[in-house]
């Protein structure tokens, strides 16, 4: 078995059971609420490393590994722990770091399907905080959705505000991100 395979399987082990146990604590609690967050954030990530293995994607294992670490923020630490309710601080956090980690990764999956990684850094820098805000729009987007079909008791989008400061948050970690891929291309590899 190859070094990426391994380390795929490595991380969709550990992803699969921190959210099972966030599955299982939240809903041992009663909150029915937040179960289809844990399960679309891991059936993505499956979904993105059974591809990653067939078409032979290779994606920075700093970026995997951050995706990976966001995930497990949202589903254990954020709805399990429940941070997200004893800590208005955790959720600023929590956007702007998840953000980061998907501007990283979209970036990635867009240059590797491209063939070519983009050599100008200030050009990388907008096309990866570009990328973030468009995703943390849709992620609050999403959220909106969410609260208005399914009315849980507590709300992804509580108020104005914290949509805005939400919003705020993501344009933070995807402007990271920008900086962060100035510094290092996080280029594309096919083998």
């Amino acid at each position: 078995m190859n070094a990426p395979l391994r380390i795929s399987i490595a991380l969709c082990t550990l992803l699969i059971i921190a959210q099972g146990l966030s599955l299982a604590g939240i809903v041992f609690r009663g909150n029915h609420d937040f179960v289809y967050n844990i399960i679309g954030n891991t059936v993505f990530w499956v979904v993105y490393s059974v591809f990653a293995y067939i078409y032979r994607i290779r994606i920075n294992y700093y970026i995997q590994v951050a995706v990976v670490i966001a995930i497990i923020g949202d589903g254990f630490l954020g709805f399990f722990l429940n941070l997200y309710v004893l800590s208005p601080t955790y959720d600023r956090v929590q956007h702007i770091f998840s953000t980061y980690a998907i501007s990283l990764f979209l970036y990635s999956i867009v240059t590797f399907f491209m063939k070519k990684t983009i050599e100008i850094q200030w050009i990388r820098f907008v096309i990866v905080a570009a990328l973030g805000m468009a995703a943390g729009s849709l992620y609050e987007i999403i959220e909106f959705a969410a609260d208005t079909i399914m009315k849980p008791q507590i709300l992804n989008q509580p108020s104005l505000q914290d949509t805005d400061l939400d919003l705020i948050s993501n344009t933070i970690g995807a402007i990271i991100a920008g900086i962060h891929s100035m510094r290092q291309s996080f280029s594309y590899q096919r083998k």
